[in-house]
């Protein structure tokens, strides 16, 4: 087996798409190819103040804050994180993701093939502009966050 190539990810290589659900929200995918790593992710940033409200997790997700201020709504909890620190999110947790205009982070998430993996055809995954260049989850429903 060929070993996998290192690789420097940068914000200027990411095609940002806003979503649906939270306009001011963009996602910049860069880890979105079976053939560099089983984790998908990219960076996020908020244009303007806006919330993702209510996704439930099918994978594991961590956001790296590099500027602005990042607030989880989770159950009664208000988890903030400013620029270097990072929330942890796990599989099955319903949140409601909330930025301030000016935001970015940079998320990873396991596995990036979650709905394939789930062995539903007719689950909701969300794909990136490396894959078939679009932001939204195929299935039902408005775009969500995640890779």
């Amino acid at each position: 087996m060929t070993a996998r190539r290192p690789m420097v990810l940068r914000d200027g290589d990411a095609s940002y798409e806003s979503l649906d659900a939270a306009p001011g929200l963009e996602l910049g995918r860069v880890l979105t190819s079976a053939a560099t790593t089983g984790l998908g992710g990219g960076f996020a940033r908020f244009r303007t103040d806006d919330a993702l409200e209510g996704w439930t997790l099918p994978y594991d997700e961590v956001f790296y804050v590099l500027s602005g201020e990042l607030t989880l709504h989770w159950q009664d909890e208000r988890l903030v994180a400013r620029p270097g620190e990072v929330l942890l999110i796990p599989r099955g947790a319903t949140v409601t993701y909330e930025g301030v205009a000016g935001t970015k982070a940079f998320f990873v998430l396991h596995p990036r093939d979650w709905a394939s993996r789930a062995g539903d055809p007719g689950a909701e995954e969300i794909t990136g502009p490396g894959e078939n260049g679009t932001s939204r989850l195929e299935g039902e429903g408005p775009s969500k966050i995640g890779g």
